[in-house]
Formats: C-alpha cells, sequence, structure tokens
C-alpha cells in the first residue's frame, strides 16, 4: 500500500475540525493521515516541520483574514495546496481565492463536495509531477 497522504487541517472550531479530520479518515479508508492544527500559528509550525500534501484551510480564523491566513500559508508550504472551506462563500470571493493560489473552494458541510475535492486533488498528487496547473483547471 501507498504512502498515506497527510492533510494539514487548520481550523479554529474543535467540532468543526473533528468533523473534516473525520470525514477524510472515514472516506479515504486508511490512506489519509490527518494533522490537526486549532490555530494558524499551529498549523505553520506543522508546516514547518514536515511535509503535507494538502492543507485544509479555515476561511473565519480569528487572529487573521481568510486572505491573509491563504498568504502566510502559501509563503510557509508554497507547493502545498490548499483548501479553504468557509461556512458561505461568493462567486467573487471563490474567483479571488483561486487566483490567490487556493486549489479550490468548498463549503462547509457539503460534506460529499469536499471529499471530492480532496480526492480528486490528492488523485493528481499521485501522479507526481507539477499538480497546480492541473489542480486548478480541476477546480474550474
Amino acid at each position: 500500500m501507498p504512502s498515506p497522504w497527510e492533510v494539514l487541517v487548520i481550523e479554529d472550531d474543535e467540532l468543526d475540525r473533528e468533523l473534516v479530520a473525520e470525514l477524510l479518515t472515514l472516506r479515504g479508508r486508511g490512506g489519509v493521515r490527518v494533522t490537526e492544527a486549532k490555530d494558524l500559528q499551529s498549523g505553520l509550525d506543522a508546516l514547518g516541520t514536515r511535509r503535507f500534501d494538502l492543507v485544509m484551510l479555515d476561511t473565519r480564523l480569528p487572529e487573521v483574514t481568510a486572505l491573509q491566513a491563504l498568504r502566510a500559508v502559501g509563503e510557509k508550504a508554497p507547493l502545498t495546496p490548499v483548501l479553504p472551506h468557509p461556512s458561505y462563500i461568493s462567486a467573487q470571493t471563490r474567483q479571488t481565492v483561486r487566483e490567490r493560489g487556493a486549489f479550490d473552494v468548498v463549503v462547509r458541510g457539503d460534506l460529499n463536495g469536499m471529499w471530492a475535492a480532496v480526492n480528486k486533488l490528492l488523485t493528481l498528487s499521485t501522479f507526481g509531477g507539477d499538480i497546480l496547473p492541473a489542480a486548478r483547471a480541476v477546480g474550474q
């Protein structure tokens, strides 16, 4: 069996963090290993110590705006795809977030949509190479 995909979940709400982690673990059927971070700084610390295949990013962290968090994660791990998961997103914000480097955006609570985006991205990463252009094309 190949190594599990490494996913970092940065989410300040404990219940939401556990829900996303459980979704990834159960749907991943042993192929996804989740690291949880309760705030942006903990997430950035984790990104500084090891490589992740994906970062699931809460867009309503108390200490920063969504775009500041996206920028900080992008600076710390520029080759790691980021999948923001807000509770609501407008079409304009979705486009802005994609332009700033996010793979896609999935609305929190849409568990099937969230898993579909995660699975698509992680499957692309399995093939190696630069997945960001392909990931963006899939997310369009």
